[in-house]
């Protein structure tokens, strides 16, 4: 079953943790325990929305993520949480420094540990004086983690375009009269969006001129993502159901069911970009 937007909120895929993607899923106890534990933290946080968003798999652990998006006006708001305990309980991860995100993006083949506390390269040395404090300047794997987690997800944070609307308020919201995609459409590219602070100029001249009408043309398409052809999109052998895949994030995967305002995705993988999408497009 795929899900609806205006079930669960934004990007609200309720039923990824009972779907399988790229060929992965989670385990039964797995799906148990990230459900109880997502609807807790979104009670406990009074978040606006929470959705499992997948797998990074580890040498000795694997880690679970999900992620709170508040749109309001405009705004865009992402929170991602992390479990270290098979889906039993979720607490948040913190963003990755701006001065260690060059290291983090620099580990381009090194698999994660499986240990937030894990610390890579080597150790600064003792103070010679007692009692004095060292700074530590290396990169943790919670920091390498989170950088990894929001660069997959500004390039794979794709909706159908139409299941959300921005208001005459400049709220964005589900849009209640989407109906899903045709099967033509459903088949194209420039039917997805990107569910993020828009940036090219194209998407923000529309928002400016749109006046006091709502407007489903307000995010930036995946049409235009570099390198092109880096999406591929593939219908199953009924024609009714549309898989999108990320060929530089080779783990991520999105299902949309034709004529249905229903969608779901989620990212299955080591958390390393595949370097040779170049060739493969």
């Amino acid at each position: 079953r795929l899900v609806a937007p205006e079930e669960n909120g934004f990007r609200s895929m309720n039923s990824v943790t009972s779907s399988s993607f790229c060929g992965l899923s989670l385990n039964p106890g797995q799906k148990l325990a990230v459900k109880g534990a997502l609807l807790k933290l979104k009670l406990q946080q009074n978040l606006e929305s929470i959705a499992f968003w997948g797998k990074i798999m580890g040498i000795e652990k694997d880690f679970l993520i999900a992620k709170s998006l508040k749109a309001g006006k405009m705004e865009f708001k992402t929170t991602y949480y992390v479990s270290v305990d098979e889906g039993v309980s979720f607490s948040e991860l913190l963003p990755c420094p701006e001065q260690k995100r060059k290291m983090a993006s620099e580990l381009k083949f090194q698999m994660f540990k499986g240990n937030l506390q894990f610390k890579y390269g080597k150790a600064p040395e003792e103070p010679e004086e007692e009692g004095k404090v060292v700074d530590d300047p290396r990169l943790s794997e919670e920091e390498r983690l989170s950088h990894v987690v929001e660069t997959i997800d500004k390039e794979t944070c794709i909706v159908p375009k139409g299941a959300y609307v921005l208001t005459a308020t400049s709220r964005v919201v589900p849009n209640v009269e989407y109906k899903g995609l045709s099967s033509l459409m459903a088949k194209k590219v420039s039917s997805y969006v990107l569910m993020q602070q828009p940036v090219e100029h194209k998407t923000l001249t529309k928002i400016k001129c749109r006046g006091a009408a709502n407007t489903t043309d307000f995010l930036d398409g995946i049409a235009n993502a570099e390198p092109k052809g880096v999406w591929t999109v593939q219908a199953d052998s009924t024609g009714l159901v549309v898989t999108l895949r990320h060929l530089r994030w080779t783990g991520f995967e999105f299902h949309t069911a034709v004529g249905m305002p229903s969608y779901e995705g989620a990212y299955f993988g080591y958390g390393l970009e595949n370097h040779d999408v170049a060739l493969m497009v």
